[in-house]
């Protein structure tokens, strides 16, 4: 069977190659038997001519034979399909309007689509670089008690991750480590780079192998070894330019010296910010990766919590169990816990891709909701065309059926023409694609993982195939379903004017009455996006947007406090000194860098729950100036506040004021961070301010003296400046400061506050620009449609409006009708897509800010935005038929 079945596909694979020589011996074949048939007839006496008649007619119709060859070689329905095909091309040729029109509006849709795509590809489906990625879990040991940190806030302590390491069971590997930035030395120049300290089972927890070179093993993680380090791809390329040696040189980290051990593929880069719930803002992707060395001591730490964990599941082990396991183990280690972070732990496991992908996940819905309806408003618009088109080729489907084509026939000739629309809306398609990709990329808020990665690759062209295809289908099967449906009889009855349903006004205006209120849910929701960026952007941040902040970060030459606050406060002398600068300070955290610090606090007077948490910041005196931050009651701190021998003193916000030192005046009040600590006296009360995000409202804050506090910033100190010169001019001249003191410091992340805030605001941009872009497109589309309606609706009644005005009807009453045919498309849209919007508003309240789901500003902006573009709309078609002549109507009639 299968030999039989492969000798038919090569015999008609060779007539469809040799078709011309087939056709050939075909004829050649038939007239041999004609000739044969008449020569038998000469040889019984007839003439030349009645032997021809009479082999004929003993051989049968001949055209009859020839098809019935034709079609035992199997090619009949591949040359039909590309009889279709050329036919449908000089059709559309002749048609350049309607095809380019229609080549456009699905282009759009599916130029869109496949853009979208191609970032949900790249952020959701696309494989990681790890070895099955879905066993890979996060293990975090959250405190319900400490209600102000979230359960990802708190990793396992040294000690606890080495004994879960050897009580688990749910486990293969497990893995810990850090990130950090450190000062990169290269020709005689320090750079900020991305770093990760991880121990020896981190390459193998992830499962991936480096391009060239060994991982980490035990030895390199011994305090004393951990001279190794590992570059990324991008690195290698940057610093060494790829050279095939790289293994042989060294690397400055620190000021120490470093041998390159391995070089990552060119996709790996965790971790990335991203990847982890509080993860380092500055660091995009890890670009070195160094040995996390423990001293025996440091092992046994179990008060300490800073390192990430991560674990890879067994085979056969689900979350659950593995849960199980964890809070068994994690309740026997707590006991052995003294301090206050640890007390009544819990355990968490929480799967990798839930944590990545978890706050992407319903925004890459949103957006694939958002352009699908996009799309299906663009086939309504195509279908529509084809309706027109259909019904202005009425006689040309009657007369093919009367001369005998089957429904099926002409079906296949209709769809066929709408795959040609389709597959050229497709290969337009890639272009826009393309475009859009390049768009998205420029609006890449930074909070979305691997977007970088978004390209046009196979998948994306792949998908865009079928997207096109099926839009071809969907737009193309409706009117030809209805355009074939001919009574003949009737057809020949009616001297070809009646018989066929090829003009459905009433179907046409349900698809366009479906379009506007797809359009309503769109611009709804694009309406309320928009609403609440607006509500965002007069967020008061507390702060001036034009400070300068840069992060300058010391070597480990400043190894102790007095080295630190000693360069610090050079450089803040030299810095207010230099000309143009109003005001200079220093702060360990700045607002919107992604970084905080939280400390226990008990305050005096207040019934103070255990183990409270509040954000804490350390400032110099011009700080606040330099922020314009005000002080809305008593003082700064003095010059002469900034020694540990003097009385300390804090300054708070008002948020905190308001919840911790209600009922009195806070100034002179006292409050300590832990109950063995000195108390400190508030004094000055400070403007609250937007440290973690615009969207989220002032927590509680502290303000220490920056140099009271005897402990060197972990990340370096933020200065910040505030200047009279121009932007450019006096970053360059602060650069130029720093360096002078020491060229070993590295000055980073140097940004106008403005910046940072726009840069907090850009994942809230890029929703609200591409939901309004797809609304606004959506919009177009749908206008045109009712302008195709009604344009085409116009033209097929011309003899009924002719009549109209003929009999006493006037112009405006003329207007007044066509103009009433297009608002009832609009109430019947409105109605239906304003229940939409209710039911898929409710849907975005997560993703709304100061706004209500059922806003009333939107639900009324909306209608009135939709009713103005479809009473423009409807004014060129009211208005051409206002001007129809009724003698040229009824003559034409």
């Amino acid at each position: 069977m299968p030999l039989r079945l492969l000798e038919s596909i090569q015999r008609r694979l060779r007539s469809l190659r040799q078709r011309d020589t087939a056709n050939e011996e075909l004829s050649e074949e038939l007239q041999f038997h004609l000739q044969t048939l008449a020569d038998r007839h000469i040889a019984r006496g007839l003439s030349p001519e009645q032997a021809q008649r009479a082999a004929r007619a003993e051989f049968g119709d001949v055209n009859a034979a020839t098809e019935a060859a034709y079609e035992s070689r199997g090619t009949a329905l591949v040359d039909d399909l590309m009889q279709d095909l050329r036919y449908g091309v000089r059709s559309l040729r002749r048609q350049p309007a309607f095809t380019l029109v229609t080549v456009l509006t699905l282009a759009l849709g599916i130029g869109a689509c496949t853009a979208i795509f191609s970032l949900v590809n790249a952020v959701m489906l696309r494989s990681l670089p790890y070895g099955d990625a879905s066993r890979l879990v996060y293990l975090y040991m959250p405190n319900p008690r400490l209600k102000e940190l979230p359960p990802e806030a708190l990793g396992p302590s040294n000690a606890d991750f080495f004994d879960i390491r050897q009580q688990a069971h749910s486990f293969s590997s497990m893995t810990m480590f850090d990130q950090k930035t450190m000062n990169l030395m290269m020709d005689g120049k320090a750079q900020r780079i991305g770093v990760a300290k991880v121990d020896a089972s981190f390459f193998h927890t992830l499962e991936t192998a480096p391009l060239m070179g060994r991982v980490f093993n035990e030895e390199d993680q011994q305090p004393g070894n951990d001279h190794a380090v590992i570059l990324s791809y991008s690195l290698w390329q940057s610093l060494y330019g790829g050279a095939a040696d790289v293994l042989h040189r060294t690397i400055t980290l620190n000021d120490t010296r470093y041998s390159i051990a391995a070089v990552m593929p060119r996709d790996f880069g965790y971790p990335h910010h991203t990847d982890l719930p509080y993860g380092d803002g500055r660091i995009e992707a890890t670009q070195v990766w160094v040995p996390y060395t423990l001293t025996a001591a440091q092992r046994a730490d179990r008060e300490q919590t800073s390192i990430n964990a991560m674990a890879r599941l067994k085979p056969g082990v689900t979350i659950s169990e593995a849960q199980a396991e964890m809070s068994a183990i994690v309740a026997r280690l707590e006991p052995l816990h003294k301090g206050f972070l640890f007390k009544g732990m819990t355990a968490l496991v929480k799967p990798m891709n839930v944590q990545v992908l978890g706050q992407v996940r319903p925004l890459m819905s949103l957006l694939l909701g958002a352009v699908g309806f996009v799309l299906l408003i663009a086939c309504g618009n195509a279908a529509n065309l084809l309706l027109a088109r259909a019904a202005s080729r009425r006689h040309e489907l009657g007369v093919r059926a009367t001369l005998g084509a089957r429904r099926g026939r002409l079906i296949r000739q209709m769809l066929t023409e709408s795959l040609l629309l389709g597959a050229a809306a497709g290969a337009v398609g890639i272009a826009l694609a393309s475009l859009f990709i390049r768009v998205l990329l420029r609006l890449n808020p930074g909070d979305i993982p691997d977007m970088n990665a978004v390209a046009l690759d196979g998948r994306a062209l792949a998908f865009l195939v079928l997207v096109s295809i099926a839009t071809s289908v969907a737009f193309g099967a409706l009117p030809a379903l209805t355009a074939t449906r001919i009574n003949v009889a009737e057809f020949l009855s009616s001297a070809g004017t009646r018989g066929l349903v090829a003009d459905r006004r009433g179907l046409r205006k349900t698809l366009v009455t479906a379009q506007v209120a797809l359009v309503v849910v769109l611009l709804t929701g694009a309406g309320l996006f928009v609403r609440s960026y607006l509500n965002v952007l007069s967020v008061d941040t507390g702060f001036s947007p034009a400070t300068i902040g840069m992060n300058v970060s010391l070597t480990p030459a400043y190894d102790t406090a007095e080295k630190n606050d000693a360069f610090y406060a050079d450089l803040l002398e030299r810095v207010q000194a230099r000309h143009g600068v109003y005001a200079a300070g220093l702060v360990n955290f700045l607002p919107l860098t992604n970084s905080e610090s939280m400390n226990t606090l008990e305050v005096e007077g207040y019934a103070n729950r255990k183990s409270q948490l509040v954000e804490t910041r350390s400032i110099t005196p011009n700080y606040l100036t330099a922020m314009q931050t005000p002080i809305l009651r008593g003082r700064n701190f003095t010059p002469e506040e900034k020694s540990q021998s003097t009385s300390h003193v804090v300054m708070v916000n008002e948020v905190f004021a308001k919840r911790f030192l209600a009922g009195g005046d806070p100034i002179g009040r006292h409050l300590r961070y832990e109950s063995n600590r000195p108390w400190s006296t508030v004094v000055g009360v400070v403007a609250d301010t937007r440290n973690m995000n615009t969207e989220v409202a002032a927590a509680p804050q502290v303000y220490d003296a920056f140099f009271q506090t005897g402990n060197p910033p972990l990340r370096g100190a933020f200065l910040v400046v505030r200047s009279t010169m121009a932007k450019d001019v006096a970053i360059a001249d602060l650069l130029a400061t720093v360096r002078s003191m020491d060229p070993a410091v590295v000055v980073s992340d140097v940004h106008v506050m403005s910046e940072l805030t726009e840069h907090a605001n850009a994942p809230r941009r890029f929703q609200t620009t591409l939901l309004t872009v797809f609304s606004s497109t959506a919009l177009f589309l749908a206008v045109v449609g009712v302008y195709g309606l009604l344009a085409y609706s116009v033209r097929q009644r011309t003899g009924e409006i002719g009549l109209r005005m003929a009999l006493g009807s006037s112009r405006s009453g003329i207007m007044r009708l066509v103009l009433r045919e297009g608002l009832s498309l609009l109430v019947a849209g409105l109605c239906l897509g304003i229940a939409g919007a209710v039911f898929f508003s409710r849907m975005l309240r997560g993703f709304l800010y100061g706004v209500p789901a059922l806003d009333p500003v939107t639900f009324v902006a909306v209608p009135a935005l939709l009713a103005l573009a479809t009473l423009a709309a409807c004014l060129v078609p009211s208005m051409r038929a206002a001007a129809t002549d009724p003698m040229v109507a009824l003559r034409h009639e």
